[in-house]
C-alpha cells in the first residue's frame, strides 16, 4: 500500500507541472515571435498581450481533483506506516 500511495501521490503534481510547463514554452515562443498569446483562442495572435488568467483560475475542477488524489496517496502512505508500525528489518 506504501508504494501505490506514493505513486498516487506524485502522479497528480508530475502531471500538473508538466502541463503548466508545457503551456508556458507555448507562451513563450509566442512570445519570441513578437506575438501574445489568447488563452481563450489558445492561439498566438498580434497585438497587445491579453491579461493572464492563472492555470487555476482556467482548469479549476482538473486542478482540484489532481489535487484531491495526491490528498488520497498521501493518506495511503499514512495508513501504510501506521499499519506497519515502527518495524526495523
Amino acid at each position: 500500500m506504501m508504494r501505490w500511495g506514493s505513486i498516487v501521490f506524485s502522479l497528480p503534481a508530475i502531471l500538473l507541472l508538466s502541463l503548466y510547463g508545457w503551456e508556458l514554452s507555448i507562451v513563450t515562443a509566442c512570445a519570441d515571435q513578437g506575438l501574445s498569446y489568447d488563452f481563450g483562442l489558445d492561439k498566438c495572435v498580434q497585438g497587445a498581450q491579453n491579461i493572464e488568467t492563472p492555470y487555476y483560475a482556467r482548469h479549476t475542477i482538473f486542478v482540484n481533483l489532481m489535487l484531491l488524489i495526491s490528498v488520497l496517496g498521501s493518506v495511503m502512505m499514512t495508513m501504510a506506516m501506521i499499519k506497519r508500525g515502527m518495524q526495523q528489518d
